[in-house]
């Protein structure tokens, strides 16, 4: 990878309650006219790439591979906060 590596960060849960939100970081870089998630040492990340449409943001494209690929790679709910109703008994 010769382009610069670029940091991006997502909200992938919002702040509910006392539950203070979660945050994803990723890094990405454009070769060619493609979008190519990496590490952060430019390292690229599987060989998933995307090509950018003329007037497309990179940033946004990353964002949505980023989405994509940690739903893809972790299973959902196993690591999650359960959210209980408040008893009226206690």
């Amino acid at each position: 990878m010769t382009d610069e590596v670029k940091k991006l960060t997502i909200q992938v849960r919002p702040p509910r309650g006392t539950f203070p939100g979660e945050v994803v970081e990723g890094f990405y870089c454009v070769v060619d006219g493609s979008v190519v998630l990496t590490d952060e040492s430019g390292k690229p990340i599987g060989a998933d790439k995307r090509h950018l449409s003329p007037g497309e943001d990179a940033r946004l494209v990353a964002c949505r591979m980023v989405r994509a690929r940690r739903r893809s790679v972790r299973p959902t709910g196993w690591d999650n906060q359960i959210s209980y109703p408040k008893s009226k008994y206690l």
